[in-house]
C-alpha cells in the first residue's frame, strides 16, 4: 500500500509538475528538479515507485518539477523555481494540495532539493535568492545533486544526450538554437561564475549552510560534466557502471540512487 496520494498534477507551476502528498503529518519535503532535455518524472525512472511505497519516505511530500529546458535561460527558470518553493511553504493556502484530498496543512522541519545537471543551477540561484531575502525555509535544506553541472557542462555531449540524432556540428548548432546551453559554458563568465562568487561569499559570510551539498554523486567517467570539488560540499559519491543520464535513475538491482538520498533524510 502507498504511503501517499496519488500524482496530482500541479499545473499552474513549471511543466508537468507532480506530486505526492503524504498521507500521514510530514516533517520532510523532498524536491526533485531535472536537468536539460529531461522531464519532471522521466528523468528519475523509478524514484516515484520506490519512494512513494518505503517507509523511509512515509513521512515526506514528494514533488517532481518540471520545467521547458528548450525555452528561456538559466535564469529565467531559477526565479520561477524559487517562486514556486516559496509557494511549498503552505501547499494547501496555495492550491498546490487541493483541498479535496482532506489533507492537513504542511509544516515542513526539513527540505531537501535533489537536482541533476543543470538543475543544480537553478536550484543554488534559488536557494541564493531565498538567503538574499531572508527566506526562513532556506534554513531547512539539504542539497542533493546527481552530476550536477555547476562547473559547467561539455555542450555538444549535453546535446546529443539530450537530444537522440544529434551529432558532430548539430550539437554545437544546438547551442545557438537553445540559449540556455550557453550558462553551461564554463569558458564564459555567465551564470555559473555569478553563482559561484556569491555562493563563497555567502558561506564565507557564515550565511550559507544551506548552500553546502549533503549528497553529490557523479557517474564513474562522465563525459558531461566535471567531477571537483565544489566550495565545501560534502566528498562526492562516484558510481561505476553509470552515466551521466542514468545515475540519477533507480532500477531492480541498482537501488544506490535511492539509498544515498535515503541516508540524508
Amino acid at each position: 500500500m502507498s504511503n501517499h496520494t496519488i500524482n496530482i498534477g500541479i499545473k499552474q507551476h513549471g511543466l508537468n509538475s507532480q506530486g505526492f502528498f503524504s498521507y500521514s503529518e510530514p516533517n520532510n519535503l523532498i524536491v526533485f528538479v531535472h536537468g536539460f532535455g529531461g522531464t519532471s518524472i522521466g528523468t528519475w525512472n523509478n524514484f516515484p515507485n520506490y519512494i512513494t511505497s518505503e517507509s523511509e519516505f512515509a513521512n515526506s511530500d514528494i514533488i517532481f518539477y518540471g520545467y521547458d529546458t528548450f525555452k528561456g535561460q538559466a535564469g529565467d527558470h531559477s526565479a520561477q523555481l524559487f517562486k514556486f518553493l516559496n509557494l511549498l511553504e503552505n501547499p494547501l493556502a496555495n492550491h498546490i494540495l487541493p483541498i479535496e484530498q482532506g489533507l492537513p496543512e504542511r509544516n515542513y522541519s526539513k527540505i531537501i532539493l535533489v537536482a541533476h545537471s543543470l538543475g543544480a543551477i537553478l536550484t543554488r540561484q534559488a536557494l541564493i535568492f531565498a538567503i538574499n531575502e531572508n527566506r526562513s525555509w532556506a534554513d531547512k535544506v539539504s542539497l542533493a545533486l546527481f552530476a550536477p553541472a555547476h562547473h559547467g557542462a561539455s555542450i555538444v555531449h549535453l546535446a546529443m544526450q539530450a537530444l537522440p540524432g544529434l551529432t558532430g556540428l548539430l550539437g554545437i548548432f544546438a547551442k545557438l538554437r537553445y540559449p540556455i546551453l550557453n550558462d553551461l559554458d564554463h569558458t564564459e563568465e555567465g551564470i555559473i561564475h555569478s553563482i559561484k562568487e556569491t555562493t563563497q561569499e555567502l558561506q564565507n559570510q557564515n550565511k550559507g549552510d544551506c548552500t553546502k551539498a549533503k549528497l553529490v554523486v557523479y557517474a564513474m567517467g562522465d563525459n558531461v560534466v566535471r567531477n571537483f570539488q565544489y566550495l565545501n560540499d560534502i566528498t562526492p559519491d562516484v558510481l561505476e557502471e553509470t552515466s551521466h543520464v542514468s545515475v540519477c535513475k533507480p532500477k531492480k538491482g541498482f537501488t544506490k540512487p535511492l539509498d544515498l538520498l535515503k541516508a540524508i533524510i
